[in-house]
């Protein structure tokens, strides 16, 4: 009888030191991973270029580089997957206020053709409404290898590892590049406010690239070489089918 109790507490002695030094183990498990997760983390805060040591304002201008040839820009992202490319202006700001009525004299009311425009650039279904649109041109090869410069081999003049952070607070594009496809759907469009500096797209796959200074000057010129004044070109020189509506 002894015998067999003496087996039994050093039977429950030893299942006792195993569960200690299996927490053990998991603790020295935990600690480690933490450590190894801790290695992990890196450091992405972007500073602004200006308070780097050593910045002067020239490093913001726009350098060419050459980085890209005609070939491998047509290979990126959505210029090789796209039939067709469309410059394209449109009304910015989003709808106005509805007509209102001001000392009892109401004011003009707008026409069904005007309030169309008003709506901006509209794609449904992937299909863009044309009727919105102010001006509409389909980029030739020329053209296409003329933008895809701007967009890909421009960089900062100097420290160019390190980006401008901070953008306006407004966005009001009205002027847009349009990626279609052989069916003439929309595979990705890059919606530009020049007048806020700023670009957006629905995939985020593509923007105006590096934004050095004077890029989106470059890309208003662009505008308007291939026929597309409104939103792009000087205000006082925006022409729009708005003008022709007579009140």
């Amino acid at each position: 009888m002894k015998a067999i109790l003496f087996s039994c507490l050093f039977f429950m002695i030893k299942l006792g030191c195993y569960a200690n030094t299996r927490d053990h183990a998991l603790v020295q498990d935990t600690i480690k991973l933490h450590k190894a997760k801790k290695k992990t983390v890196h450091d992405d805060t972007v500073y602004p270029r200006s308070s780097l040591k050593g910045y002067k304002p020239y490093f913001d201008n726009c350098h060419f580089t050459n980085q890209y040839t005609a070939a491998q820009r047509l290979k990126m992202y959505p210029f090789a997957v796209a039939a067709k490319i469309l410059a394209v202006s449109y009304f910015g700001g989003g709808e106005p206020n509805p007509d209102i009525v001001l000392d009892g004299k109401p004011q003009p009311i707008r026409s069904a053709r005007e309030d169309n425009f008003y709506k901006g650039l509209i794609i449904n279904n992937r299909r863009i409404d044309y009727s919105t649109l102010f001006g509409v041109k389909t980029l030739n090869p020329t053209q296409i290898n003329n933008l895809t410069n701007i967009l890909f081999n421009y960089e900062y003049t100097g420290m160019k590892n390190y980006t401008i952070i901070g953008h306006a607070a407004c966005f009001d594009p009205r002027n847009s590049i349009i990626f279609l496809d052989k069916n003439d759907n929309v595979i990705d469009h890059l919606d530009i406010c020049f007048n806020c500096h700023r670009s957006e797209s629905p995939s985020y796959k593509i923007n105006v690239g590096v934004e050095c200074r004077q890029k989106y000057d470059m890309l208003s010129n662009f505008f308007v070489s291939v026929g597309i004044s409104y939103g792009a070109a000087d205000e006082s020189k925006w022409k729009s089918p708005l003008d022709s509506i007579k009140r």
